[in-house]
C-alpha cells in the first residue's frame, strides 16, 4: 500500500491539467497513488486523465457525474488506499519534492491523527507572492494545540490556512469528518472539512519555509464578480461551522463564529460595492441597518490591522449613504493602483 494518496479533482481545466498532474507524477517520493477525479468534464480533460493513467500505473481515474468540487475530492478520499491524503486542485501545481519534505515531519506510527502544513505561493498572471502560515513554525500537540483550536476562526488572518491543499492529512481524519460536508456550502467549502479535521487532530506541524504549493489565481474568476447570494452563503457558513464547533465541544465556539461572521461581512460590503451605480450603496445601507446584523457588530469586538478592513468596519457601523459612497470611491481608487 502506498504511503500517500494524491487527489486531483478535474473539471474543464484542459489548459492547466498537464502541469498539475505532472507535478504529482514527478514527485521525488515515488511510493504514491494518484487519483484523478473527472467530475463530468466536457472539455476533453476527462479523456486526458485516461491518457495519463496509461503512462503511469500509479494513476487511478474516477469518472463521475458533475457534482462540484466538494463531491469530486470527497469521492477521491473515499477511494484512497493510503495513510495520508494530499490534495492538489487541477489548475494548481506543486514542487517535485513536496511530498518527500512533508513526510519527513510525520510520526509514521499509523495511529496519530496529524496534519502537516506547508506554505504556498500565490501565482498571478504577472506576479508571484509567497504566503506564509501565521502560526509560527513548529510542532503543536496537547495544550499547545488546544490553544490553536481556540482561534481557528474569527481572526483577521487565520493562524492556519483552512485549505485542504498544501498539506498532508491523515486519511482517517478526513473520513471521520465527511458527515459534516454540506453540498449547499458554496463559499469556504474547504473550511467545511478542514475545520473539523483540525479540531480532531492530535498533532499539527507547521513547516518553516516550504513554499511547495503553487496556487493559481485567475482575476476573471467568479470569486471576483458580484454575487447576489453572498450574504445567504455567509449565514449558511455561520450555522454550519458553528454546529461543527459546538459538536466538537470547542469552549469558545460562538465567540469564534461571531467574530468570523463579522470578518465575512467585510466581503459582503466589498461585494455590494462592486456594483455600478447606487444600487450597491443602497444594498449596503439596508444590510448593515438590519437589527440582527447591527447587534452582532456592536456586541462583537474584532481586532483589525488592515486599513481597508478598518474602513469597511467604519462603514458597517455607520451605514449612511454618503459615508458608504466615500468608502466606495476610496476602495475603487485603491484597487486601480494595486491591480
Amino acid at each position: 500500500m502506498s504511503k500517500v494518496s494524491v487527489i486531483i479533482p478535474v473539471y474543464n481545466i484542459k489548459e492547466y491539467i498537464d502541469g498539475s498532474v505532472k507535478s504529482a507524477m514527478n514527485q521525488t517520493y515515488r511510493d504514491i497513488e494518484i487519483i484523478l477525479v473527472d467530475d463530468g468534464a466536457t472539455d476533453g480533460s476527462g479523456q486526458m486523465c485516461d491518457e495519463y493513467a496509461q503512462k503511469d500505473d500509479r494513476i487511478r481515474v474516477i469518472h463521475k457525474k458533475n457534482g462540484g468540487l466538494m463531491s469530486a475530492w470527497s469521492e477521491g478520499a473515499r477511494k484512497a488506499e493510503s495513510e495520508y491524503l494530499c490534495f492538489i486542485d487541477g489548475d494548481d501545481w506543486v514542487d517535485e519534492d513536496m511530498i518527500e519534505k512533508l513526510l519527513e515531519h510525520t510520526l509514521s506510527d499509523g495511529k496519530t491523527k496529524e496534519i502537516i502544513s506547508s506554505n504556498y505561493i500565490i501565482e498571478k498572471k504577472n506576479e508571484r507572492k509567497k504566503a506564509t502560515q501565521t502560526l509560527p513554525p513548529g510542532i503543536y500537540e496537547n495544550q499547545e494545540l488546544d490553544k490553536v483550536k481556540l482561534k481557528l476562526l474569527g481572526e483577521e488572518t487565520r493562524p492556519v490556512t483552512l485549505s485542504r491543499c498544501m498539506k498532508l492529512i491523515s486519511k482517517q481524519l478526513v473520513l471521520d469528518n465527511m458527515h459534516y460536508l454540506d453540498n449547499n456550502v458554496r463559499m469556504g467549502e474547504d473550511v467545511n472539512i478542514t475545520l473539523p479535521c483540525l479540531l480532531d487532530a492530535e498533532r499539527l506541524v507547521v513547516l518553516e519555509g516550504g513554499y511547495f504549493y503553487h496556487y493559481r489565481t485567475v482575476t476573471s474568476s467568479i470569486s471576483h464578480m458580484y454575487n447576489k447570494r453572498l450574504l445567504d452563503n455567509v449565514k449558511l457558513n455561520y450555522r454550519t461551522f458553528l454546529a461543527i464547533m459546538e459538536d466538537k465541544k470547542v469552549p469558545n465556539a460562538k465567540e469564534q463564529m461571531d467574530r468570523e461572521y463579522v470578518m465575512l461581512l467585510f466581503l459582503v460590503m466589498k461585494n455590494e460595492l462592486r456594483q455600478t451605480g447606487i444600487k450597491g450603496i443602497k444594498n449596503s445601507c439596508d444590510i448593515f441597518s438590519d437589527c440582527e446584523i447591527r447587534k452582532l457588530i456592536s456586541n462583537t469586538p474584532v481586532s483589525l490591522s488592515e486599513k481597508s478592513n478598518r474602513l469597511l468596519y467604519a462603514g458597517m457601523k455607520h451605514p449612511v449613504p454618503f459615508f458608504i459612497f466615500i468608502i466606495k470611491m476610496i476602495l475603487r481608487t485603491y484597487d486601480s493602483i494595486t491591480n
